[in-house]
This record gives structure tokens, C-alpha cells and sequence, in this order.
């Protein structure tokens, strides 16, 4: 049992699950412990259902975040910040860590628009998805996590230069909300919030599925999901050495619910690894991000934009497909991420 400041893990490592083989039952495993995998642990375990959470990546309490890209690179992010498209031109930021991409994304947060509501009843029957059943869903998750509009006094100093010339183009502008506690303008959210004042899934939901019995799995990769007669049986995993890189167990768990929960990149390599859910073919197919673009500028006078607000302002009158289908942000970065995402390179 370790704990995070006030709140409660029930965390297993490598270096405290025996050699060999483990043999575990559950009545719910939840592949993945970030935003999905985390929700679902809890509202399951607070039901009373026997819940264990397999997460590949290593567990690093807030405590020992270290405030530097280049270490939260190495520790927190899949590929070590490296995992990047087939041709190479868009690099996938993911985190692989207890607490998911939660643990080191902007905390932005933003209401699934009622366009692809609507989008997914037409093209796909998901009926269910309608903003009146949604809201409900919205508005708990945002209470839970303290999403709120930014503080005027949160603002950094470049999203206010940004702002004067939005305000003198009459553009609209919107007031970025986060899932921040009192935030302390470290500008450090990429590389994890010490001070537990972003509420990630480390912090929040969790916890607080510790706090109904579950129990997480660290280090832990599932290679399968085990079925019988076309219903779920459970799943294999290795418990990989974080240093070493080396399989030190063979985890079997048995349950007959898995909810998969790894993200659109991993979760469909593990459901053709396992041979199940492809009926379509399209399994692996159709994969959909949002690719950032960067506009930097030079300035007559010093702006010290490391701080604030990693988000504070947006503009999204041009979101929709057919008006352009982008959304402008500002954002704040420290110098090292800053640094290699407008300087490719240079020299050996």
C-alpha cells in the first residue's frame, strides 16, 4: 500500500510482484488507468464490484516529479515522448504512468461538441449519445474534477498579448476551463503537477477507487484478452522491470468483464493481438488526432511566458469541418519543450 499526499493508492510494482507466474480474479479488469480506465474503476468498485486496474506504465507518485521536461519525458510519456506516426511527421504525446495522459497533459477540458454528438447517431446508431443524455455525465466529471473558467489573475503574459490583438480583430474569445485546484502558475503541467493541484486521475478518481477496494497493477502490459464462445474470460499481461526492461511475471486474471481502456493507439493493437473485435476489419483503421501547430513571434520587449495558465484563451469559431476545422489556442512552455518542438535540430 503507498500513499500520494492525502489520498490512498492500493499500487502493486514490479519490484513488489513476486517472479513467475500470478494467477488473479476480479469481476471487472480495467485495461489502462487514465481518464476512461480510471472513471470506470471507480464508479465500478464503488458499486461493490471487485475491480483490478492493469496500467504498462510505471507508478511515480507526485512527489517525485522532478519539474523538468527532459526527465518527464523519460519517466511519464509512452515512447519517451518519441511515439510518433508511421512517416514521422506527428509526434503522439502520450503518458504511460499511473494516471494516464492525465497526469501530464494542459488540463484543458472541453465538452464533446454536440456536432459530433450528432455526427456519431447518423453515421454510426449511437443514439444514446445525445447532448441531453450527456449533460448529466458533463456536469458530474466537471464537478469532480474542478473544471472551471481560468481566473483573470491565471492569465500568462503572452496569452494577454495574444488577447489585444484578438480584441482589435473583433474575434471572439473564449475562456479556457481546466481541471485545476488553486493553481500555483509553475507552468510545469507537462511534466506533472507536484503540488496535486491538477486534478488528474493520479489524485482523484484513483484514489478513490482504492478507496472501494480496487487495486492497481503498475508495469503491467496486457499481450491478450482471453475469450470463450464469444464472451470474455479475462486477459494476459507481463510485468515488466522499469529499469531493466525485462518480463518478470506472467499475470493471468480471470473475470468475466474487461473494460478497455488504453487509448485509441494501444487499445486497438491489444484487441488484434487477442484476435477479437474485428468483424469490420477496420480495427487499427481510421485513427483520428489533433495535430498541433506552433506560431511563435519575436518581440521588442522581454514576455516571460513560462508561467500561468498553461491554456488560458481559445477562439473556436472555425472548429466545424466546413469552417476550417481548427482551434487556436495559446500556450504557455518551459524552455526545453519550447526548444525542440521550433528547432528541429541542428548540428551532429
Amino acid at each position: 500500500m503507498t500513499t500520494n499526499n492525502k489520498n490512498t493508492l492500493n499500487v502493486h510494482t514490479a519490484s513488489s510482484i513476486a517472479s513467475g507466474t500470478l494467477s488473479l480474479t476480479a469481476d471487472v479488469i480495467v485495461i489502462g488507468s487514465g481518464a476512461g480506465g480510471a472513471i470506470n474503476a471507480y464508479e465500478l468498485a464503488k458499486q461493490g464490484k471487485k475491480v483490478i486496474v492493469l496500467e504498462a506504465g510505471p507508478y511515480v507518485p507526485s512527489s517525485e516529479f522532478k519539474e523538468m521536461m527532459a526527465v518527464a519525458m523519460g519517466k511519464l510519456y509512452e515512447e519517451e515522448g518519441g511515439q510518433s506516426n508511421t512517416h514521422g511527421d506527428i509526434t503522439v504525446l502520450q503518458g504511460k504512468c499511473v494516471g494516464g495522459s492525465t497526469v501530464v497533459n494542459a488540463a484543458l477540458c472541453f465538452r464533446t461538441p454536440d456536432y459530433y454528438l450528432k455526427k456519431w447517431q447518423k453515421d454510426f446508431g449511437l443514439t444514446n449519445l445525445t447532448l441531453e443524455t450527456m449533460v448529466p455525465y458533463f456536469e458530474k466529471v466537471e464537478k469532480n474534477l474542478h473544471i472551471t473558467p481560468n481566473a483573470a489573475h491565471e492569465t500568462s503574459a503572452g496569452a494577454a498579448y495574444i488577447a489585444k490583438g484578438l480584441n482589435k480583430l473583433d474575434i471572439n474569445i473564449g475562456n479556457a476551463r481546466r481541471n485545476i485546484k488553486d493553481c500555483a502558475l509553475t507552468g510545469f503541467c507537462f511534466s506533472g503537477c507536484k503540488t496535486d493541484r491538477k486534478q488528474s486521475m493520479l489524485v482523484t478518481y484513483l484514489p478513490w477507487a482504492c478507496n472501494h477496494g480496487a487495486q492497481i497493477y503498475a508495469d503491467t502490459r496486457v499481450t491478450k484478452i482471453n475469450t470463450e464462445n464469444g464472451s470474455v474470460t479475462g486477459v494476459e499481461a507481463e510485468v515488466v522491470d522499469p529499469n531493466t526492461k525485462a518480463k518478470k511475471t506472467h499475470l493471468n486474471v480471470t473475470a468475466p468483464v474487461v473494460v478497455l481502456a488504453a487509448g485509441p493507439i494501444q487499445s486497438p493493437i491489444i484487441l488484434q493481438q487477442s484476435g477479437i473485435c474485428n468483424s469490420s476489419g477496420q480495427v487499427g483503421k481510421n485513427f483520428a488526432c489533433h495535430p498541433s501547430l506552433s506560431v511563435t513571434a519575436m518581440f521588442n520587449t522581454p514576455i516571460n511566458d513560462s508561467h500561468g495558465a498553461t491554456h488560458s484563451l481559445y477562439v473556436d469559431e472555425h472548429t466545424l469541418p466546413e469552417d476550417g476545422g481548427y482551434l487556436l489556442l495559446n500556450a504557455i512552455q518551459e524552455p526545453v519543450e519550447a526548444s525542440f518542438q521550433a528547432e528541429p535540430g541542428t548540428g551532429k
